[in-house]
């Protein structure tokens, strides 16, 4: 399993999750300058979301990536279910720029899938 983690605005958060109530969208990208290499592992993958200074919870991160060669300022896209949103109990988050692994990810539930 791999966990991811990003730093968005509460705007786009917000963003995200409107896509995952939208019962004809059932794909969403975080577009990014670099190529998480974990992903490659065997899954699931995770990624975990902080906004306004707090974990927020996670999308299932799908094993593929997009790449984009004519985006210089962000070639890679992964992949995510915006409907698969997993609310975590808010936790305080450092700030970061971009994405980086989680060795340890925060409040995360028992279930990678989310469920009970």
């Amino acid at each position: 399993m791999t966990d991811l983690a990003v730093t968005i605005s509460p705007e786009i958060l917000e963003e995200k999750l409107e896509e995952g109530r939208d019962r004809k969208r059932r794909i969403a990208t975080w577009n990014t300058r670099r190529l998480p290499k974990r992903l490659a592992e065997r899954g699931p993958h995770r990624l975990f979301v902080a906004s306004n200074g707090f974990w927020r919870g996670y999308f299932p991160l799908s094993d593929e990536v997009l790449w984009n060669p004519d985006d210089a300022e962000a070639a890679y896209a992964m992949i995510f279910d915006p409907s698969g949103w997993t609310e975590i109990t808010p936790t305080p988050a450092r700030r970061f720029r971009g994405w980086r692994y989680l060795d340890t990810p925060p409040s995360a539930p028992d279930h990678a899938d989310g469920s009970s």
